[in-house]
């Protein structure tokens, strides 16, 4: 197995430290492609060679915010997985005739519309492929005026240059640069609308539209002082964008150090405008690069009213995975109180972390958790969850397990896979599990194996436990400790026609049903097959084959020492041959070469087919005692006759393909009746109850019973005219009474981002009539507002009973930088009945903040 490590990306706990990184004021060696707004759009533009805010460089063309206007998160998205993108092409204009695209009219970018925004960007856009060239031929702005000026020795020495619109001395060691300024020290570039440079001091005041540009970092705001000689300064009125999605402002931020700053009144929050739905506000920050942030007086708000007030917090600043606490999870349940969740995330590794939860109740429950997530190498990954808690109503814990593993990093190609699940109890399902499908599953399955596929050859070792629970205090658990399987697929035998077809597998088993059937046993399984193919025709096919099963078990059923039905401890043999044989037409089409909706051709295939299936007697069948489908097979002389109506499509090329560049042709319509046959008299296919009525039930039985060797007829209809919609359904026929015994329609109707799901089945007793199930479960997923409200059901209904066993409503909300989810819940389990609501708020960037539930 390679030990070569992989690097996580930084999860949930880690994304909160670019919080803090907010704070300090844009750390771009941290987020090198954070953006800056500017207070107003109406400053003074940077000149030539000057970066534009949010831009790493001159050759990098990635689209960039407006001054004052944050990026949005897609936009944010976008320019962090294409950082060269190019600002789409303005309608009737050509990139390459740049007069074309002018400068819209100086005003907020709030009052903007969506076309004035998309005009700026590529105008600024312009701009800086502009000032790009001018950078590269050094060369200042028209009509600026060029400047060097020296430091004394005494102050380390060395001298600044760069360019003003005017340049004065109000006294012999104070320069005043107006009219757009750039002074390049070093490694440090300060741009502003005017700079004052005291020479002696060695110091700078920068005034209006002020950047201060230092290796990989940035800083911005309304006025500037800065230290050429320690190299720290501070900047008012300041405003930042931080990936990933932070937007920042503060009174005063400082550069003490190399490494280290201050933050004095500042405000961070994903959210965009002047009034965030939600915002974070500190009183003081000291910030180390790569370190930690200590926060001092920090309060969230919503909009201008404070909800939380934290007078002290420590939070990392750093760019990789960094340990520490979660933003904490508060919430109420009618059930167990008010609740408070603690998480801490601890990094092991660049290819491993765990998080622990903490999860308090007042009405004394205690919950602790668990997440430990790895990738040692590419091929090899796996995550583990485990959670208990302690139910003070009978004071026992709780608890729940799940891990999965996989890795290719198997020798020879093959795969290994891990999955496990475990839970205390029967009602854990439904007392802690909110999702419908999980809180009324009545199995649990853990398994393991190892498969690999080398041509014709495949190979799976499996190891395997399955409990289903039959009521609260009794399950059924079965288990493969292990099995090895090999099969060989269809294989031709050298020159003959013949191909040969294996199955063969090796188990011990493990079994506990009862106490007369508790106890592990050997299985040994082989079925070798020959087949013949036969191409009697282009329109016409078959193919025979024939085999022999055999399997071998350590364990028998019968009557035991004790007189109960159960294990014997003798050893048994099944042993019977097979046969089956396939006809495949004549088959009927025709191609319809005309375009319907989004198809150009369609084909009509009408195709009958007969399947004969054959499984020799077994006469010791009562003796096998049953694991799987393996030891289900019996005594079965059947044929099957079916005749299909296909309808195929092939899609319509899009604009700009050729013809027969729209894929391959799908199935959109099927209508299938089938019907079987048994050809054995001692099993028929239908039986019933003697009922004098019944036409030609008098020659059929006296005995009691009627029978038929032909079986009930199905019919299917299975409609899929598009991948997000189709329409499937399912009616068995009894001919013995004339009558339904089931029916079944499912299916998906999507119409843009809407769906509705359904399904309905229904059964009755042949003999009588009666009505045995009836019960329909519709699901929608509505989209009532484009991008923010979603409304998603689920309801399961009893219709004979006329109950609605089950029903859930949830409602939605997402915003730029916040969601809010409203549940309603209500679930019958027999004669108890759950009911609840939850109210949920997730931040963007922070997480779940808060969690009620009644």
């Amino acid at each position: 197995m390679s030990s070569q490590p992989t690097v996580f990306q930084p999860i949930r706990g880690a994304a909160l430290a670019a919080l803090l990184l907010a704070s300090a004021m844009s750390i771009s060696a941290v987020f090198p492609l954070a953006v800056f707004a500017s207070d107003s759009m109406g400053q003074q533009e940077p000149e030539a060679g000057q970066q534009e805010p949010g831009s790493s460089s001159e050759e990098d063309a990635s689209p960039v915010s407006a001054p004052g206007e944050p990026q949005t998160s897609e936009e944010a998205a976008a320019n962090q997985e294409r950082p060269d993108q190019d600002v789409p092409d303005l309608e009737g204009s050509d990139n390459e005739d740049s007069d074309k695209i002018v400068k819209p009219s100086d005003k907020p970018i709030s009052e903007m519309t969506p076309e004035e925004v998309r005009r700026f960007r590529a105008w600024r856009q312009q701009q800086l492929a502009e000032r790009g060239k001018a950078n590269k031929e050094d060369a200042a702005p028209p009509g600026s005026v060029t400047f060097e000026l020296s430091f004394p020795p005494g102050k380390g020495g060395g001298s600044a240059s760069g360019w003003a619109g005017g340049i004065r001395y109000q006294r012999e060691d104070l320069a005043v640069l107006s009219d757009g300024v750039e002074i390049l020290y070093q490694e440090i570039k300060i741009s502003a609308d005017t700079v004052e440079v005291d020479l002696t001091e060695k110091n700078v005041m920068a005034f209006g539209n002020v950047i201060l540009d230092q290796g990989p970092r940035r800083l911005a705001g309304s006025t500037l002082t800065f230290d050429f000689e320690s190299k720290t300064g501070t900047v008012t009125n300041a405003s930042a964008y931080v990936d990933p999605d932070f937007y920042f402002s503060g009174t005063e931020v400082s550069k003490t150090g190399e490494n280290t700053y201050s933050v004095v009144d500042g405000t961070f929050t994903s959210c965009d405008g002047d009034s965030p739905p939600w915002s974070f506000h500190l009183g003081r920050a000291d910030i180390e690069v790569d370190g930690y942030a200590r926060i001092h007086h920090a309060s969230m708000r919503v909009k201008k009213a404070p909800v939380l007030y934290l007078p002290y917090m420590l939070w990392p600043v750093k760019a990789d995975r960094t340990s520490g606490m979660l933003v904490p999870n508060i919430g109420y349940s009618k059930r167990r109180g008010a609740y408070l969740g603690l998480a801490y995330y601890q990094v092991l590794g660049q290819s491993y972390d765990t998080t622990f939860h903490l999860d308090l109740y007042s009405k004394e429950f205690f919950g602790l958790g668990n997440e430990f997530r790895y990738q040692p190498t590419e091929g090899t990954k796996g995550l583990f969850k485990g959670y208990a808690i302690r139910d003070p109503s009978d004071g026992d814990w709780r608890w729940k397990i799940d891990l999965l593993h996989e890795t290719t990093d198997l020798p020879k190609g093959m795969r290994g896979v891990l999955k496990i699940q475990e839970f205390s109890d029967f009602d854990f399902f439904r007392d802690f599990e909110r999702n419908i499908d999980r809180n009324s599953r009545r199995s649990l399955e853990s398994k393991g194996f190892v498969s690999g596929n080398w041509g014709n050859h495949s190979l799976n070792i499996l190891a395997q436990r399955q409990e289903t629970f039959v009521s609260d205090d009794r399950s059924v658990v079965l288990e493969r400790l292990p099995e090895v399987e090999y099969r060989l697929r269809p294989t031709k035998l050298g020159r003959l026609p013949l191909f040969l077809q294996l199955e063969s597998s090796a188990s011990f088993l493990g079994v506990d049903r009862s106490s007369a059937q508790d106890g592990t046993y050997g299985r040994v399984d082989l079925a070798p097959q020959l087949i013949l193919p036969l191409k009697v025709a282009p329109w016409l096919s078959a193919s025979l084959g024939g085999g022999y099963r055999s399997t071998w078990y350590g364990e028998s059923l019968g009557t035991n020492a004790d007189g109960e039905n159960g294990f014997t401890g003798d050893s048994v043999t099944r042993d019977f041959p097979f046969a089956s044989a396939s006809i495949v037409g004549p088959s009927f089409s025709r191609i319809f070469d005309r375009e319907k909706g989004a198809f150009s051709k369609l084909k009509h295939v009408i195709e009958p087919r007969w399947q004969y299936r054959f499984f020799g007697d077994i006469d010791n069948r009562s003796e096998i005692p049953l694991f799987d489908e393996i030891d289900r097979l019996r005594s079965s002389n059947v044929g099957t006759f079916s005749l299909s109506n296909r309808l195929l499509a092939k899609p319509r090329p899009k604009d700009g393909e050729e013809e027969g560049k729209g894929g391959g042709a799908c199935e959109i319509l099927l209508w299938e009746i089938s019907r079987q046959y048994s050809f054995d008299q001692d099993q028929p296919l239908q039986r019933g109850a003697f009922v004098p009525a019944l036409p030609g039930s008098m020659e059929d039985g006296g005995d009691g019973t009627v029978e038929r060797k032909a079986g009930p007829i199905s019919n299917l209809i299975r409609f899929s005219p598009s991948e997000r919609t189709n329409l499937t359904a399912r009616v068995t026929y009894n001919t013995l009474f004339s009558q339904l015994t089931s029916t079944s329609l499912s299916g998906k109707l999507a119409l843009g981002r809407q769906s509705v799901d359904l399904s309905w089945r229904t059964s009755w007793n042949a003999e009588s009539g009666e009505k045995r199930s009836d019960q329909v479960r519709l699901g929608t997923d509505l989209n009532l507002l484009p991008e923010r409200l979603r409304l998603r059901t689920d309801l399961v209904f009893n219709v004979e009973e006329s109950l609605l066993q089950q029903q859930r409503y949830l409602l939605e909300y997402r915003a730029q930088c916040y969601g809010i989810r409203l549940e309603w819940r209500d679930v019958i389990f027999g004669d108890e009945r759950d009911q609840d609501i939850r109210f949920s708020l997730t931040l963007k960037n922070v997480g779940t903040f808060l969690d009620l539930t009644n």
